[in-house]
């Protein structure tokens, strides 16, 4: 298959099994000061949690700087775009929302320096729902308790814990849609990169190879490192730039999910000049 089309799957579709899951972290630092709160819980949880069932997530926050941080979690939707990234929006306005069904166990508290606190985040999975994924997340803000107007110093530090959940029931669509291939000898990688037009996440590592007008394989390397892709979300995977001489070849990239699923895409590439 050829950028810019959807990639088809090389052996037969995969129903969801039941695994835990991680928490994906975007993380929106608005500026390095010495008052910073860090997310000490796992970068990434993703919850198959039963229709009806409930699971219990535990988030561990430290106040890593140098005065005492006043801290608001708030449950908010996410939405990703490829041209804008995130945009987080009020609790149950998307319809893969699963906002409502997260409940935390305290929404504001003080961290002195050096402290540590951990809030149980609670989902309780409807016993109705009739979709196979859905998302979520929690806005953790953070100020000094101390207002700093007067020494000219204001900090805000923000991050962004989203939830997503897969249906150990109800199988989703899986589809990578190729979009663009970023090759250059100058970089010591380049990078393919792959839209989610499914309606469920995924963990995603590629193999790419290039193969010359013999028949000859010239290179065959594994992606830096396996890469989430949330529904609607657009990352690129890298690889090691090849040390091929100029020329013209064909690039062959096998994806491979952290369920089984592959995907094959194939495309003719100019290496050099």
């Amino acid at each position: 298959m050829f950028l810019g089309a959807q990639c088809v799957p090389v052996f037969p579709f995969f129903e969801l099994t039941t695994m835990k899951l991680p928490l994906f972290f975007s993380l929106l630092l608005y500026c390095t000061l010495p008052a910073q709160i860090i997310v000490q819980s796992g970068l990434t949880h993703r919850l198959e949690t039963p229709p009806g069932a409930t699971e219990t997530v535990p988030i561990s926050l430290k106040n890593v700087g140098a005065v005492a941080m006043d801290c608001q979690l708030e449950i908010n939707d996410v939405r990703s775009s490829c041209d804008s990234g995130y945009q987080y929006l009020p609790a149950g306005s998307t319809d893969e929302s699963c906002a409502l069904w997260l409940e935390l166990e305290q929404e504001q508290f003080l961290l002195q320096p050096g402290e540590e606190q951990q809030i149980k985040v609670r989902l309780k999975c409807p016993l109705s729902i009739r979709k196979a994924g859905a998302r979520a997340c929690v806005l953790v803000n953070s100020k000094p308790a101390i207002d700093s107007s007067d020494s000219g110093l204001k900090v805000r530090v923000r991050y962004a814990i989203s939830f997503l959940y897969r249906n150990p029931i109800i199988p989703g669509l899986v589809a990578l849609h190729a979009q663009r291939l970023e090759l250059s000898k100058d970089q010591p990688f380049w990078g393919l990169r792959f839209q989610n037009t499914g309606n469920v996440d995924r963990i995603v590592r590629s193999h790419a190879k290039l193969i010359d007008t013999s028949g000859k394989v010239v290179y065959s390397k594994s992606s830096e490192k396996a890469r989430g892709f949330a529904p609607n979300q657009c990352r690129t995977l890298r690889f090691p730039t090849p040390e091929i001489p100029d020329g013209s070849y064909q690039m062959i990239v096998v994806s491979e999910t952290d369920l089984g699923e592959r995907f094959g895409v194939t495309q003719k590439v100019q290496w050099g000049e």
